[in-house]
C-alpha cells in the first residue's frame, strides 16, 4: 500500500490535468454545437487502463502466474497511451476559427495519455526489477515502446483495437505475421513503427534521464 500512497501526488495532478482537457472540451461542445471530440474521452480512458493493471500489480505479492498475465494485459493496453497523438489528424476537418483551439484540445488530451501511459511503464519497470536483472528489464522497456509504434500503426492504419485481440485475434495475428514474413512488402508499416517507436524511446529517455539527475 505505501507504493499506491507514493502514487497519491501524480493521481492528482494527472486529475486535475485530465480536467483541464475536459473543460476545453466543454467550451467547445457549448461553443460549436457539435460533440465530434467526445472520442476523446474514452481514448484516454483507454489510456489510462495501464496505469491501473499496474496500480492493481503493486498492491503486495502476487503469483508468478498472475503477474505475467496482468503484464501481458497491460502491454495489450499500453499503445493506447499514445495512439492520442495521432488523433492531431482530424485538425484537418477544423475551420479556420477553431484551428487553434482544436490543436489546443487535442494536444491536452494527447499529452496526459502520454504522461499516463510513461508513469505506467515507470511503475512496472520497477516491477520487472524485482524479477530480473536491469540490463533485461532495460532491453525489454525498449522492446516495449517499440511495440507500442507498431500497436499505434494496428489501431490507427488498420483500425484495430485493444478488444479485438479476445474478438479477433486471428484477424491480428494474420495482419502482423504477413508484415514480419514480408517486411519489403509492408515498408510503411516498419518505418511508422520505428518512427513512432523510437520517439517515445527518446521522450522517454529523457524523462528518466531528468529524473535520475534531480
Amino acid at each position: 500500500m505505501n507504493k499506491i500512497y507514493k502514487q497519491m501526488p501524480f493521481i492528482k495532478g494527472f486529475t486535475a490535468s485530465a480536467s483541464f482537457g475536459l473543460l476545453l472540451l466543454l467550451i467547445r461542445i457549448m461553443k460549436t454545437d457539435s460533440v465530434f471530440f467526445l472520442f476523446l474521452v474514452w481514448n484516454l480512458f483507454l489510456a489510462c487502463i495501464p496505469y491501473g493493471i499496474t496500480i492493481l500489480l503493486s498492491l503486495g505479492k502476487i503469483h508468478r502466474i498472475v503477474f505475467w498475465l496482468g503484464f501481458i494485459t497491460w502491454l495489450t493496453f499500453l499503445p493506447n497511451s499514445p495512439y492520442i497523438l495521432t488523433d492531431l489528424q482530424h485538425i484537418r476537418l477544423s475551420t479556420l476559427q477553431s484551428v487553434w483551439f482544436d490543436v489546443l484540445l487535442i494536444l491536452s488530451f494527447a499529452i496526459n495519455g502520454m504522461i499516463i501511459g510513461f508513469a505506467s511503464l515507470q511503475m512496472m519497470q520497477k516491477l520487472l526489477r524485482e524479477r530480473l536483472s536491469k540490463q533485461t528489464t532495460n532491453i525489454i522497456t525498449y522492446t516495449i515502446l517499440l511495440l507500442c509504434g507498431l500497436g499505434i500503426y494496428l489501431g490507427r492504419v488498420l483500425r484495430w483495437n485493444s478488444w479485438d485481440i479476445l474478438q479477433n485475434p486471428i484477424g491480428i495475428l494474420s495482419d502482423i505475421v504477413k508484415r514480419i514474413l514480408f517486411p519489403v512488402e509492408h515498408i510503411n508499416t516498419w518505418a511508422f513503427t520505428i518512427g513512432f517507436g523510437g520517439f517515445l524511446i527518446i521522450t522517454y529517455q529523457l524523462i528518466q534521464y531528468h529524473q535520475e539527475k534531480r
